[in-house]
């Protein structure tokens, strides 16, 4: 855009997840006055560092509910925009070295479960045995 408006409802400064997130549920709230600066390319900063990384367990019930909408709307928004996203949802694994460690990420899983994450305890054994290795 050339030209900025006079005037805007909302100016939103940064392209980033965050800026385009705000724009984009402004938008699905119908306002159509909506300004989204960005100094270059669109989540061309930070965010496209960490592109993909939407890690579901977390600290509190609100942050894993947070983060299971942004999986479960960036798993849908290709089909919602017709633009393809290049989304593919592979999953993560995490390795507890400790008894302490292996018992927050027990807690972690079973509130993840509670709020849709799919979530699952794996034994080492169980592990080793789905373990694929590339040459």
């Amino acid at each position: 855009m050339a030209d900025l408006p006079k005037q805007a409802r909302a100016v939103i400064i940064g392209g980033g997840v965050i800026g385009c997130s705000v724009a984009y549920h402004l938008a699905k709230q119908g306002w159509t006055d909506v300004v989204l600066l960005e100094r270059k390319q669109l989540t061309s900063g930070t965010t496209w560092h960490a592109a993909g990384l939407i890690g579901q367990l977390r600290a509190t019930p609100n942050l894993i509910r947070l983060a299971h909408y942004s999986c479960e709307l960036y798993a849908n928004l290709e089909a919602e925009t017709e633009v393809a996203t290049g989304f593919v949802r592979h999953g993560s694994l995490g390795v507890a070295l400790s008894e302490e460690r292996m018992e927050e990420f027990a807690r972690g899983a079973a509130m993840g479960r509670m709020w849709g994450v799919d979530a699952e305890m794996l034994s080492p054994e169980q592990c080793r045995s789905s373990i694929r290795c590339w040459t």
